[in-house]
């Protein structure tokens, strides 16, 4: 009998109805239950201790998970040694090659705490407070974790996301003898996507993006939101800043190669290497840019993302910006009303490291390349560009692969309709409203939240929309704002508030 594990790590409403799904979808195997969250999450710096509270009064794996699995649960069964924690590496290169057995224990720090501070470009590792400490004890519990879990010899394991400290090291460990399957959400919030790899690679992405259901017009819908600013579209809260239809000072039609950058800290998240070709990052291939476009009578116009605006000011750190202004770079901060895709449409051709600035140039019949091998590339809606010689080949010759707009509508279908649907699973108006089979989920947070719609109601019949002389918020707006600019917020409630 095929033996299977449910490593439940992340308390969320989505994961709950997932590990459902997956216990009910191998009835004929033995399933058995491992808390991960109780073992290596809940230390981690992804959870605030009044989280760690809420949790363990909601019981939620208790409740909704144990149920259903047809094994037993082994987390009692495992023995944590906190006491044997190794020494925090003062360097922080030896933090990024840092492994436990097969386990690569530091780039799971590093991705956690990168996540959660947004810090970039690291000056030293006290820039990271806080968090670093907290996810490098939980990396070795839940390489401790894995260790253990070997010894039961499961042939298949189910997690969430598997890139985060308290995740990483255990599937690392454990991809060695069955096979790790690590899940995500799809495109909308009951459904779910899965790989036995991760999720993030662009590779795997692009795997999926392929073996999603297509529909042209569902792609289409996806950028056509994107580009008119839609209001339900979460790029508005980037774009809404912008003239429409305005551009920089003396910058004329074709007469510019334009790059657009990404935050450095995402792709520390996702990725466990710079993936930019024979470039260290974005600088190196802006300068290499600008020579180009130098050469051949252009300039650069360097699109820095408007996301910066919300990170750690580490960021300035990867650039020169004064060495790009000397090859005549005119560079757009993240704060500048310029608009994105009236910048794209003028460029002679168009620059991105993965962004879905480049899908939505595909999408266009705007010539782009991807700096490096992502998503993109690999489902055919742009070639990339690996080193100067390339750029200056692209720019010589900007075209687009022939499957270039069907490559980009099946980006943006598969943004929308990816995934295994969890019907069962009511997402709700809030993220604290969600139910399962009719119940809620997170009754602790959900009564609170309850209280604040109730005061927040009353506040606008009595003044008529605004609270102390300031409009009352959407609420499910105001959870995603307080995400994004609260950086010790839990992982939980950032993922549900962007979801």
């Amino acid at each position: 009998m095929k033996r299977i594990l449910i490593a439940s790590a992340n308390p969320w409403s989505f994961s709950m109805a997932v590990e459902r799904h997956i216990a009910r979808s191998h009835s004929e195997a033995q399933v058995d239950l491992l808390d991960l969250f109780v073992l290596t999450a809940a230390p981690s710096p992804h959870w605030r201790r009044r989280d760690v509270l809420t949790e363990r009064l909601n019981r939620k794996v208790a409740r909704f998970v144990r149920p259903l699995v047809n094994g037993r649960e082994i987390t009692g069964d495992i023995r944590l040694m906190s006491g044997a924690i190794p020494h925090l590496p003062d360097d922080l290169r030896q933090l990024r090659g840092y492994r436990t057995g097969s386990a690569r224990t530091g780039l799971a720090v590093l991705s956690s705490v990168t996540s959660l501070t947004t810090v970039q470009e690291p000056g030293s590792r006290s820039e990271y407070g806080g968090a670093l400490p907290r996810a490098w004890l939980s990396a070795h519990l839940a390489a401790q974790t894995g260790e253990a879990v070997r010894r039961f010899g499961y042939d298949e394991i189910y997690t969430f996301n598997g890139r985060a400290c308290y995740s990483r090291p255990f599937c690392d460990l454990l991809d060695q003898d069955s096979r790790v399957f690590r899940y995500e959400q799809g495109g909308s919030g009951n459904t779910f996507v899965m790989a036995d790899r991760s999720i993030h690679c662009p590779k795997v992405t692009a795997e999926l993006v392929r073996a999603s259901q297509f529909d042209a017009a569902t792609g289409e819908a996806f950028y056509r939101d994107r580009l008119r600013k839609a209001a339900v579209d979460p790029v508005n809260f980037y774009t809404s800043g912008q003239v429409d239809g305005l551009l920089p000072e003396n910058v004329a039609a074709g007469d510019f190669l334009a790059f657009f950058t990404s935050s450095s800290d995402e792709f520390a998240a996702v990725s466990d290497d710079v993936n930019f070709g024979e470039f260290a990052n974005q600088f190196e291939a802006a300068m290499a840019m600008a020579e180009v476009a130098r050469t051949a009578g252009r300039r650069l116009v360097l699109r820095l993302h408007p996301h910066l605006r919300y990170k750690h000011p580490s960021w300035v750190r990867e650039w020169d910006f004064e060495r790009l202004r000397q090859l005549g770079t005119m560079v757009v901060r993240p704060e500048d009303p310029y608009d994105s895709y009236a910048l794209a449409a003028a460029a002679h051709c168009v620059f991105t490291c993965g962004s879905t600035v480049g899908l939505e140039c595909s999408f266009r019949g705007i010539p782009n390349a991807d700096v490096g091998r992502w998503v993109g590339s690999y489902i055919g809606a742009m070639y990339a560009v690996t080193n100067p010689w390339e750029i200056a080949q692209f720019v010589a010759r900007p075209i687009l692969p022939p499957t270039a707009r069907e490559g980009a509508l099946r980006y943006g279908s598969y943004t929308r309709l990816a995934g295994t649907s969890l019907p069962e699973l009511d997402v709700g108006s809030h993220p604290y409203y969600a139910r399962i089979d009719g119940r809620i989920v997170d009754p602790v947070r959900c009564a609170l939240q309850r209280a604040r719609d109730a005061v927040r109601r009353s506040s606008v019949r009595e003044t008529g929309g605004m609270v102390g002389g300031k409009i009352v918020m959407d609420p499910t707006i105001e959870a995603r704002l307080r995400a994004i600019a609260d950086g010790g917020a839990s992982a939980q409630t950032h993922r549900e508030a962007a979801g």
